[in-house]
C-alpha cells in the first residue's frame, strides 16, 4: 500500500502517522532511536508492508500488471490501490470525509516533520503543498503519480498501456481489493491493541 492507506491506518494518531509515514527512510534497528508514539509506528509501517507483500490476492494482481510493469509490479500495484482506497472511501472509511482525514494528516505530518530523517524533511514541503494524498482520488492525479514514479526507475515501463488496462478491468481490481483491505485494516488494529513497547 501507498501514502493513503499508510496514513489512513495510522488514524487518529499523530506520532503513529509521523513514524509510519516516515517507515521507508528508517533502515534496520535505527527505529529505536525515536520517541515511543513514532517507533510504533515505524514498526506499523513494516506490519503493513509484511502483510501486503505475502496477500494473495495483492500477489494476484500482481501477475495481472507484469506485463506493464515487469519488476516494478508491486509497488505499482500499491499505487493503483491507493486509487482503489480513494474510490471506495465511503466504504472502508464510513463517517470520516477524504478532506477531514486528508486535513489531519498534512496537519500531523506538519507538526512531526522535524522528526523526519533529512531526506523526507526536504521532501515534505513539496509533499504538503501537493497535497499528495488528494492526487490519488483522480484518474489525472493517478496518472501524475505513476509518472513521478516512472521517472525514478531504472528501466522503463508501459505506464500509458498499464493505466488503459487498470481502467479498463476496474471491477476485477476494485473486487480483489475490497476483500484485501478489510484483511489489512484488522491486521493494523491488531497490530495496535497488541504493541507494546
Amino acid at each position: 500500500m501507498n501514502h493513503v492507506a499508510h496514513c489512513l491506518l495510522s488514524y487518529p494518531e499523530p506520532d503513529l502517522l509521523t513514524g509510519n509515514f516516515m517507515g521507508d527512510f528508517v533502515k534496520g534497528k535505527a527505529w529505536q532511536q525515536y520517541p515511543a508514539g513514532i517507533r510504533k509506528g515505524i514498526l506499523l509501517h513494516r506490519a503493513i508492508d509484511t502483510f501486503t507483500d505475502k496477500h494473495p490476492l495483492v500477489h494476484q494482481n500482481v501477475d495481472r500488471i507484469r506485463p506493464f510493469a515487469g519488476r516494478y509490479s508491486a509497488p505499482v500495484v500499491d499505487i493503483l490501490f491507493d486509487h482503489l482506497l480513494c474510490n471506495h472511501w465511503a466504504t472502508v472509511a464510513p463517517g470520516l470525509p477524504f478532506d477531514v482525514f486528508a486535513d489531519w494528516a498534512y496537519a500531523s505530518l506538519e507538526a512531526g516533520s522535524p522528526d523526519m530523517p533529512e531526506e523526507l524533511q526536504r521532501r515534505w514541503p513539496h509533499m504538503r503543498a501537493g497535497r499528495f494524498l488528494h492526487g490519488y482520488r483522480q484518474r489525472e492525479g493517478l496518472e501524475w503519480v505513476m509518472r513521478t514514479f516512472a521517472k525514478r526507475l531504472l528501466r522503463p515501463i508501459d505506464g500509458e498501456g498499464l493505466l488503459a488496462y487498470f481502467f479498463e478491468k476496474m471491477a476485477d481490481f476494485s473486487a480483489d481489493f475490497l476483500v484485501f483491505y478489510p484483511e489489512l485494516d484488522a491486521h493494523c488494529r491488531q497490530f495496535r491493541d497488541q504493541y507494546s513497547d
